[in-house]
């Protein structure tokens, strides 16, 4: 996670992008279509808005809002095919949250909260909680992940697979930045493990597995020499290993104008990508006529003002060119 963000973000995280190498079979992965805005004026707003991430049944989705004061999750429920406003989830709102997942069957959510210790209430802790969900609506109270997993006082976004194991972010003072899985057995997760690719230095964050755990996608902005931008990757399961993290590639994922794509988050297809971006529309070449100037002024005061938004994009040609199902 980059320095400059801790403050707007509260402290949010990075995300990578890597080059085009080989993947497993394909002399070159695919190049992915141009992202798109995901929910503009409604999800992506004015404010910072991250990706959001989605019930199993994609009825129901959560995500973050934040300013400069900190960041809050939001909840939106899909009505006769819209996405209702937005409205803070009941469990929010005490501390600064961030980065919300569903396990996979949609029965708790586990996300970030910034708090102080209770020990030491000077001292800033970052961990993980789960809160269970009752009913449709409604959530229970939160409650800390124990010590297994929340390892650090710097334990960031986590995702969960069938089995119950959490693959989650540690920022380990006087080290850095490496993701790691806390596996579930016997009814207790079992002490975290820093996984094999990812190594201090590499700067990676945000992990996202799939559901049954044969493919993860992740951020970083230290993995392409000389380019400090963030950017996404992803990794697939070789037998009981995994393989080498590889670059997605998407059309424009060159231009100059942006500087993020982090936070990934699979949706209920497990084939689409959303993501968070500080990425912008273009714009069109001047003289605008009056219905460009008018859908301009309409589009910054909706999301496309420079902060960030959440935009998704189709792995199905990357997942089946590695002879994934998407």
């Amino acid at each position: 996670m980059s320095g400059s963000r801790c403050c707007r973000l509260c402290l949010a995280l990075a995300a990578a992008l890597g080059i085009n190498t080989a993947i497993a079979g394909t002399a070159t992965p695919p190049v992915l279509a141009a992202p798109q805005i995901f929910a503009p004026g409604i999800v992506s707003g004015p404010a910072n808005d991250e990706a959001p991430a989605f019930s199993p049944d994609g009825d129901t989705l959560l995500f973050t809002r934040s300013g400069a004061g900190g960041g809050i999750i939001m909840e939106s429920h899909r009505l006769d095919g819209r996405w209702s406003a937005p409205a803070m989830a009941s469990f929010s709102g005490a501390w600064p949250d961030l980065a919300p997942e569903f396990s996979p069957d949609g029965s708790y959510v586990v996300y970030v909260s910034i708090r102080r210790s209770n020990t030491t209430p000077a001292h800033q802790q970052v961990g993980l909680w789960r809160v269970n969900r009752e009913g449709r609506d409604g959530w229970g109270k939160p409650q800390r992940l124990p010590d297994a997993v929340n390892i650090s006082d710097g334990v960031w976004k986590a995702s969960m697979t069938r089995d119950g194991s959490i693959y989650f972010l540690s920022i380990d003072p006087g080290k850095g930045k490496r993701l790691y899985v806390s596996h579930y057995a016997q009814g207790a997760y079992q002490p975290a493990q820093p996984l094999p690719f990812s190594h201090y230095g590499d700067n990676d964050v945000d992990p996202e597995i799939a559901p049954d755990g044969s493919y993860m996608v992740f951020a970083s902005d230290h993995r392409l020499p000389g380019d400090s931008k963030d950017h996404l990757f992803i990794v697939f399961r070789e037998g009981d290993g995994w393989g080498t993290p590889q670059a997605i590639r998407y059309a424009g994922d060159d231009a100059p104008a942006f500087s993020t794509d982090y936070l990934p988050h699979l949706g209920p297809d497990q084939s689409t990508l959303y993501f968070t971006s500080d990425r912008s529309l273009p714009v069109a070449h001047y003289p605008h006529t009056p219905a460009q100037a008018a859908d301009y002024l309409q589009r910054i005061e909706q999301w496309d003002n420079g902060n960030l938004n959440a935009w998704s994009v189709s792995l199905a040609p990357l997942l089946e060119a590695h002879g994934r199902a998407g």
